[in-house]
């Protein structure tokens, strides 16, 4: 159970579930961060946000640090790991992964900024923005 919990838990699963997404947040209202932009947003700030995959919906807290360590706090539970960018998105891998996964980042600023964290869902020979699974809605600079 302590397995599955923490392998949804840490931004990089891809769900099947369609019903799992931030309510009122459309992607086509949001913009995508690139590689240079999403590292100015996460790294040296605390962030707080909500997680919603449709099986579990809670708080969470997030740290990226400068050194590419991340951690990610939910239930009390801290999980660390390593954090890069890659063709415009983050990509994180818990020490007991053979490697990374990747999802998008995306900014709105509907009653102030807020970041989104978002599934790529394959099309074909293509990836797309699925589903939008995590809002973060304050940053403290640490």
């Amino acid at each position: 159970m302590k397995k599955q919990f923490s392998i949804f838990l840490l931004i990089f699963i891809v769900s099947a579930n369609i019903n799992a997404e931030i309510s009122g947040v459309s992607i086509r209202d949001l913009t995508q961060l690139y590689n240079h932009q999403i590292i100015k947003v996460l790294v040296g700030n605390k962030l707080f946000g909500h997680y919603d995959d449709g099986d579990y919906r809670g708080s969470v807290e997030e740290i990226h640090y400068k050194n590419r360590d991340y951690e990610i706090t939910v239930n009390g539970i801290t999980y660390r790991g390593k954090w890069k960018t890659l063709n415009n998105e983050i990509c994180y891998k818990q020490s007991n992964w053979v490697d990374y996964k990747c999802v998008l980042v995306y900014v709105g600023f509907n009653d102030g900024m807020k970041l989104y964290f978002v599934e790529k869902v394959e099309r074909g020979v293509v990836y797309v923005a699925g589903i939008i699974y995590e809002e973060i809605y304050q940053s403290i600079k640490l």
